[in-house]
């Protein structure tokens, strides 16, 4: 992995750890594992969420980048948060996914050899 790699991985955890998640896991997984594995009564939420995340991720990870991410780092407990953590975590996502969606999209538009292929 490279360093800006490690640093944003770094980065997500404490994006996931603020909202109340654990800190060694991602936003991805976190939500990849809620929105498909865990039954819970947010499931809507989390359904959201992962569609927000795996659009943004769409253009260099393919389809289901959260479900991926849960799947490579599953042994990592998953903590759902109270309420108010999961409206800051929806508020995060939002925040960043919108506009990341935005540069991952130019990003393989620069660089057409890092866009996901089937």
């Amino acid at each position: 992995m490279s360093w800006i790699g490690g640093v944003l991985i770094a980065i997500d955890q404490l994006g996931n750890a603020i909202a109340g998640g654990n800190p060694d896991a991602t936003i991805s997984a976190r939500t990849g594992y809620f929105a498909r594995v865990e039954d819970t009564p947010f499931r809507p939420y989390w359904k959201v969420m992962e569609r927000i995340i795996d659009f943004a991720f769409l253009p260099i990870d393919g389809p289901d980048h959260c479900y991926k991410a849960y799947l490579s780092d599953k042994d990592e407990k998953n903590e759902e948060g109270s309420d108010i953590m999961r409206g800051l975590l929806g508020i995060i996502v939002i925040l960043v996914c919108i506009p990341l969606s935005v540069v991952t999209r130019i990003y393989t538009f620069v660089f057409p050899w890092t866009k996901y292929r089937i």
